[in-house]
């Protein structure tokens, strides 16, 4: 339940500047959703404080995240590379000096930011595939992303990293699926000719999801 929720959180706050308003126009049920979502986690934060181990999880997590996305277009001895693979070694240290053997967290807390991000960039994907073709390059460029997170993740699950990916970012593109549905079934009920544009937009997003979701089920 955790993961999810992280999920339908970072799919909204993941979102570009140019895609976040499409977002929420097409699923305003979802991005008010994930806004309560973010209230109540900052809500339980401070009734529940972060302890120095989970601030520094959530700093690595993080920048795995960002190297992952980073090696679409840089190399390992790009500066920016090489900088993040710095801070990186620099927190592994650091954790472990407040919790000893802490590889297997490490891996579970990495694993989990790495798929959260693939769920969030493949409902931006879904989305960005409603308005431009499947050649464009903010959409080859997001679905590079997405095979970048996914060669992270196999790195650190090699023996079953489909196990690990496809059960918890099927569920939430099931559930976006769902989502959508029900928006296009109460935009019918007050259907006008103004609102053409937003069923097409719906529709091409429901196709994408679903291939995505065959994708991830097989």
């Amino acid at each position: 339940m955790q993961l999810k929720a992280a999920i339908i959180a970072v799919a909204v706050t993941g979102m570009t500047a140019v895609t976040l308003p499409a977002f929420a126009l097409v699923q305003p049920t979802f991005a008010r959703e994930a806004i309560m979502l973010v209230q109540r986690s900052l809500q339980n934060a401070n009734s529940n404080p972060e302890t120095k181990l989970d601030v520094l999880l959530r700093e690595l997590a993080n920048l795995e995240v960002e190297k992952a996305m980073l090696n679409i277009k840089q190399t390992s001895s790009n500066r920016a590379m090489q900088e993040i693979d710095s801070q990186i070694e620099a927190l592994r240290n650091r954790i472990d000096e407040v919790q000893p053997q802490s590889s297997a967290v490490i891996s579970n807390v990495v694993t989990e930011a790495l798929v959260s991000k693939i769920a969030a960039l493949e409902i931006e994907n879904s989305l960005l595939e409603a308005y431009h073709t499947p050649y464009a390059e903010v959409v080859v460029f997001t679905e590079n992303q997405i095979r970048s997170l996914w060669r992270r993740v196999a790195s650190i699950t090699p023996q079953n990293p489909k196990d690990v990916i496809n059960p918890v970012v099927s569920s939430i593109l099931d559930t976006e699926i769902t989502t959508l549905k029900a928006r296009r079934d109460s935009l019918a009920k007050r259907y006008t000719p103004d609102d053409i544009g937003e069923f097409l937009t719906i529709d091409l997003q429901l196709a994408s999801l679903a291939q995505r979701l065959a994708f991830y089920n097989s």
